[in-house]
């Protein structure tokens, strides 16, 4: 059985996946880009050896990361969302009527490529119309921004 070992940046603590395939392994401009196959977890993203998502509980983390932000907002219109390539925080921010236009902000391409194809019940909106995918560092497109945005969320 091959494993794959994640070894956590902010405490001394290793975790240990069991694999049984990998179904992308590659190198982009910007990092390394890994999806395997976990009997526990389902599919996962790994980007530079660091687990991003699972098939079985990214709902958690893209849930609490856009609808408590969302849900402080009366009638949220124009939504950037800086980093998240896998797309769950469009699928979930979406999901809010008023939300008329997302500005997806996510530097590596290939990152968003690898969800459409790998995770496409997570990368299932970033096509939607009224989203606007660019691929460019978050913080120069933040640069020449005016006030008409409603929220900010940062996946990165």
């Amino acid at each position: 059985m091959i494993r794959f070992y994640e070894k956590d940046p902010y405490a001394p603590i290793q975790y240990t996946y069991e694999v049984e395939n990998i179904l992308y392994n590659g190198k982009s401009k910007f990092q390394e880009i890994m999806v395997i196959r976990n009997p526990h977890f389902g599919k996962m993203l790994i980007l530079d050896g660091v687990v991003q998502i699972t098939e079985r509980d990214e709902f958690f983390y893209h849930e609490m990361l856009t609808h408590v932000a969302l849900h402080a907002h009366p009638a949220p219109r124009k939504v950037i969302i800086i980093g998240g390539g896998d797309g769950g925080a469009v699928r979930e921010v979406l999901k809010h009527k008023t939300v008329e236009k997302v500005y997806f902000i996510e530097i590596d391409e290939e990152v968003i490529n690898v969800s459409r194809k790998f995770f496409p019940e997570v990368a299932c909106d970033v096509d939607d119309p009224r989203v606007e995918i660019k691929c460019m560092d978050g913080a120069e497109f933040i640069k020449g921004r005016d006030s008409d945005i409603d929220a900010v969320i940062v996946d990165s």
